[in-house]
């Protein structure tokens, strides 16, 4: 896969062309799909929802945050705000200087939404699942949950059950997330986010819809988003938790390429 480097950082890269002839009067909609942290990675939105989109005539375009899947994994650098600046970065280098649809899962949501109050004029639309965004506490919440997901992934006992049971591919995850939550600054950097008022969400202008498991424990996230985002849409599905991506895969893909085509991300 192509490889971009991002402020002396390699980022891991992948574009899925639309099917079929392009639009006769300009280029095809462009899809850009956010991954939540951690264990995602650009491969989950190959397996739910990138294939579909791109089959049905958007240009699809995906890459591994730093630290995540074959991307680089540096020391320091991992703030909304160098996350940002590498998103827009790849917007620049995929010469996508018109609006873009914005697909985020989980943290993916929170790159989305700072790109449409700082940059609106890059962005069409925003299909948001199970979003994070940034409220008074965020940035501890996250580093509590991250910190404790780590806690005893250095412990013998756990390296001992992933030496006999976890596979090639889950110790290989496991000895990177270990990387990332232990020796790189990536919880400081979330602990050190500053507090925002959700005024900014207000500012927010373009078509947005927020969808929640009923059991998430971010579902206050989308009740906020409705709240403050002008327009926003929140759609709750029964009985799924965060992990919406994976519990209602058909289901979301069908309502993504239905919003699409709704808001110009797909021809009619």
């Amino acid at each position: 896969m192509p490889e971009v480097v991002v402020d002396g950082v390699r980022l891991n890269t992948s574009v899925l062309r639309g099917r079929g002839d392009p639009p006769a009067d300009g280029p095809r909609p462009a899809v850009v799909m956010l991954h939540g942290l951690i264990i995602d990675n650009l491969s989950s939105w190959y397996m739910t929802l990138a294939a579909p989109v791109a089959q049905a005539g958007a240009d699809v375009f995906l890459y591994d945050m730093r630290g995540h899947g074959r991307s680089e994994t540096p020391d320091e650098g991992y703030t909304v705000g160098d996350n940002l600046a590498d998103l827009v970065a790849l917007l620049d280098h995929w010469g996508l200087d018109r609006p873009v649809h914005l697909v985020g899962n989980s943290y993916g949501c929170l790159l989305a939404l700072h790109l449409a109050h700082h940059h609106p004029e890059r962005v069409a639309s925003l299909f948001l699942v199970e979003a994070h965004f940034a409220t008074e506490g965020w940035g501890d919440h996250m580093a509590a949950s991250l910190a404790f997901a780590a806690f005893g992934l250095d412990r013998d006992v756990v390296q001992e059950w992933l030496a006999e049971q976890g596979g090639r591919r889950v110790n290989r995850l496991a000895r990177h997330s270990e990387h990332l939550f232990l020796r790189t600054s990536l919880i400081a950097d979330l602990e050190s986010e500053a507090i925002t008022p959700t005024a900014w969400l207000e500012a927010i202008t373009c078509p947005t819809v927020a969808l929640y498991g009923s059991e998430s424990d971010v579902l206050d996230r989308g009740e906020a988003l409705a709240r403050h985002v002008p327009g926003c849409e929140l759609r709750i599905v029964a009985d799924r938790t965060h992990s919406l991506l994976t519990e209602e895969t058909a289901r979301l893909r069908t309502e993504l390429v239905a919003w699409l085509r709704d808001h110009g991300g797909l021809p009619t």
